[in-house]
């Protein structure tokens, strides 16, 4: 391995070390009762290397999982012949399946249904998601960003993608990708209910 990329992974894991002190602190404390020094205590580092990683100790909590710019190649990379919503359907149950693999993700998402406050902060993490998606679909289609196709199947394939996510229960029921594959069914069908067998 290159020291570029034993430096990168070094900063991964000190990364996901501080999100998941976080996330772990502010669902045994509450988020009020949680400073940085006790994130950075847990995580075992300092003040100036959390500073380094995120502004705010809450960020540190809500920061996307995946970056937009890694969102968007994810997007385009996929064969040409996939039409944008397939392509969506493979994008968003492989960063599910990853982050199926998380106990971090897991604890941050019962941490968001108990302090739903928290999720109100997610706007504008939520609107660059959404925002990069619909950049891939328009990289894909040709079309400007703008074009109404490209909005409203980006809005859909989020709103398919939070649904999942909202009915989701860790350690019981249907499992993440398989509630995601649920969710973009329903879209494909154009919203029409499924039949009871």
């Amino acid at each position: 391995m290159t020291a570029t990329g034993l430096r990168e992974r070094k900063k991964e894991a000190t990364r996901e070390a501080l999100r998941h002190a976080a996330v772990t602190l502010y669902r045994e404390r509450g988020p009020h009762a949680v400073t940085v020094e006790d994130i950075c205590a847990k995580a075992g580092v300092s003040p100036r290397t959390f500073f380094n990683y995120f502004e705010t100790k809450d960020e540190a909590v809500l920061a996307l999982d995946v970056s937009a710019e890694a969102l968007y190649e994810r997007i385009v990379e996929r064969p040409a012949d996939e039409d944008p919503l397939t392509a969506l359907r493979a994008v968003y149950a492989a960063r599910f399946a990853e982050l199926m693999q998380s106990e971090t993700f897991r604890e941050r998402t019962l941490l968001l249904r108990e302090h739903p406050e928290l999720a109100k902060r997610l706007t504008h993490s939520n609107k660059a998601f959404e925002e990069t998606v619909a950049r891939g679909i328009a990289t894909r289609t040709g079309l400007p960003s703008e074009d109404i196709y490209v909005r409203t199947t980006a809005a859909a394939a989020f709103a398919a993608n939070r649904s999942a996510l909202v009915c989701w229960q860790p350690g019981s029921g249907p499992g993440l990708v398989a509630l995601l594959h649920q969710a973009m069914d329903v879209l494909e069908r154009g919203l029409t209910p499924s039949r009871p067998e």
